[in-house]
């Protein structure tokens, strides 16, 4: 194998990476601008954050490893921050995956992460600050892990929510304490057995096998939490439902949107409210015909309104407008609510057993849509579905559940 096949060839393994345990609805391998210039081997846009990922595959040559990783970050971050600069430039980038071709919205992105991913065999211990000494001190966080640590740590992180959670506070570490590579299973462990939080001062995380105490002192702990986690396939479930909308929607594809709020929710929080969607199969059984609950994305700040019904999808597309509608206006006037909700729909069978047919209709909607356009009596009805001034129920969500 060439080297310019195996560099390619390990741009293809990054890529297949993300779309498979990340999203592969905002994940774009080679995006380019219009001069034709590429901006990262894949960018993942998830609304208001990018993640500039450039991937560096060991080749056959004479090289030491260290002095290959050392060249090949120098390398990676004058790219990264390069293309950075070209996003705050506002340059038209195109963004190209099976799913959507559209532009990345310069403006529109307010956080920006550089992630260097080095593709090799043998082990190194190399300090990236040791390539570029003031790799952590601009204004563009940038991370350098090797793919064997970032293929490993999908048993804790495998969603970009819970990745960029990480990924900020591990920043915040290395500011102080650079992280040599191939130890980022041990870091990951030390920030688990701490609650998800890095040490104040610089640590050998080399000399601790933190990964393995994580995982044997919490194991009936990381049992009961994967267990759970297992509920939150509904919303794995629900985000890939959203690969084929192409209708726009200020300038970029519907779907995005969808995608993007369903990928901002975190692991655990999926867990929880599939939890509570796995509770709606039991009130059908019931005998009951319809189910609406909402639920605030912590994330973003936005509301889903859910409604299931054995009605036609027709009439549930009618009645979840309404719906939406009515949370929105009981947000806008008992909260001041500024942002969105997004409303699902979903068909039930008529026939008993009760079986859910799929998603029937999906909707996004405004807080701007409804002020000043409701009656007191539209008021009275919204809260009579979703409850008087000050009711809402709370969910703590915890990583390890009782």
């Amino acid at each position: 194998m060439s080297t310019v096949d195996k560099g390619t060839w390990g741009e293809q393994l990054i890529a297949s990476f993300f779309d498979s345990h990340f999203s592969r609805h905002f994940s774009f391998p080679n995006p380019k601008t219009k001069s034709n210039a590429q901006v990262a081997d894949v960018l993942v846009w998830m609304n208001r954050l990018a993640i500039l990922i450039e991937v560096k595959t060991r080749d056959e040559g004479t090289a030491s490893i260290d002095d290959w990783a050392r060249s090949r970050v120098q390398e990676a971050t004058k790219q990264i921050t390069t293309n950075y600069k070209r996003i705050k430039a506002g340059e038209n980038i195109n963004l190209h995956n099976q799913y959507y071709h559209t532009t990345l919205d310069c403006i529109g992105v307010t956080s920006i992460i550089g992630l260097v991913v080095l593709v090799h065999d043998e082990k190194s211990n190399f300090l990236p600050s040791n390539a570029v000494l003031d790799i952590y001190n601009g204004e563009l966080p940038i991370h350098v892990i090797s793919w064997n640590d970032l293929q490993q740590m999908t048993t804790e992180i495998d969603t970009v929510a819970d990745f960029q959670y990480y990924l900020n506070d591990r920043f915040q570490y290395i500011k102080t304490a650079d992280i040599p590579l191939d130890i980022e299973l041990n870091v990951l462990g030390y920030y688990k057995i701490h609650s998800n939080k890095f040490p104040e001062s610089a640590t050998d995380f080399s000399a601790v096998s933190y990964w393995d105490i994580y995982r044997s002192t919490m194991s009936e702990s990381i049992s009961k939490r994967d267990s759970h986690n297992q509920l939150s396939s509904w919303i794995d479930k629900l985000e890939a439902a959203f690969s084929k909308p192409r209708r726009l929607f200020s300038g970029f594809p519907l779907g995005l949107y969808f995608s993007w709020e369903l990928g901002g929710i975190s692991r655990r929080e999926r867990a929880y409210l599939g939890q509570k969607l796995d509770s709606v199969q039991d009130w059908f059984e019931q005998g009951h015909s319809s189910r609406r609950f909402a639920w605030l994305n912590g994330s973003t700040g936005n509301w889903f309104v859910f409604y299931f019904s054995k009605s036609e999808p027709s009439v549930i597309h009618d009645e979840l407008f309404r719906l939406v509608q009515l949370k929105l206006i009981k947000e806008v006037n008992d909260a001041a609510f500024n942002y969105g909700a997004y409303g699902f729909g979903f068909q039930v069978s008529a026939k008993y057993p009760p079986q859910f047919l799929g998603l029937a209709s999906a909707i996004i909607i405004g807080a701007e849509e409804v002020k000043g356009k409701y009656s007191k009596s539209d008021l009275e009805e919204a809260h009579r579905n979703f409850g008087p001034k000050g009711f809402q129920q709370k969910v703590r969500i915890e990583e390890f559940p009782e």
